[in-house]
């Protein structure tokens, strides 16, 4: 994207945010503790490493697409000069406006992904519409597991899986959860973060594992 683009989508994209957190009711900022979450709660987004991880496919994906559109003019304009000229300005839109919705979705679903730990537990909220929150006590954790794809690997991210009280290893998944399992995505700091948890899942005294680690190993 070209730099009057990006200062295009990023000045659309604060109007857009203004919007949602005055109409909608987005949260404009990081979650608070919950009843049950009691202590001090650490909040914090994805790495901005994920960021560039969501901008990467789809800056290659549109790529692809505005060099076909300009080979496309490019034959027209050839052949047909004068339509060529008339179809200039729709072509430049057709390429330029993907740019800046791509531009406003990657931001917008990362500014709205929140994690957080406390003594208790872990805290998830994403959305922007429908917001989706979840609260895992640390005795409902049954195993913390950490992925990490070639593309993830690439960007020196990886993806924490947190399976709770019922998860089934053969279930699912997706970005986001699926069944007892939350999926925290985008973490430059994942085994840091894994160790925490099984630490403080092995010193509580009403967590699930009790005093077996075997199911956090």
């Amino acid at each position: 994207m070209s730099v009057a683009g990006q200062r295009s989508a990023e000045w659309i994209y604060r109007g857009i945010w203004l919007l949602l957190v005055q109409c909608f009711r987005v949260p404009d900022g990081p979650p608070q503790l919950s009843s049950d979450m009691t202590g001090t709660l650490q909040v914090f987004h994805p790495s901005r490493r994920f960021l560039s991880y969501l901008k990467a496919y789809f800056w290659v994906a549109l790529v692809l697409i505005d060099v076909a559109i300009l080979v496309g003019w490019l034959a027209i304009y050839w052949n047909y000069p004068v339509a060529g000229m008339i179809l200039a300005i729709p072509a430049l839109l057709i390429a330029v406006v993907p740019d800046i919705v791509a531009y406003i979705a990657i931001h917008l679903r990362y500014d709205t992904i929140w994690y957080g730990l406390s003594s208790r537990g872990l805290y998830v909220r994403r959305g922007i519409v429908i917001i989706t929150e979840h609260t895992i006590t640390l005795e409902n954790i049954q195993n913390v597991t950490q992925r990490q794809g070639p593309i993830e690997q690439l960007f020196g991210i990886a993806t924490l899986v947190v399976e709770t009280a019922g998860a089934s290893a053969g279930e699912g998944d997706d970005i986001f959860s699926s069944g007892n399992r939350t999926i925290i995505v985008g973490l430059d700091n994942a085994g840091e973060i894994r160790q925490m948890l099984m630490q403080r899942v092995r010193s509580s005294p009403t967590a699930g594992l009790g005093d077996d680690a075997a199911g956090l190993g």
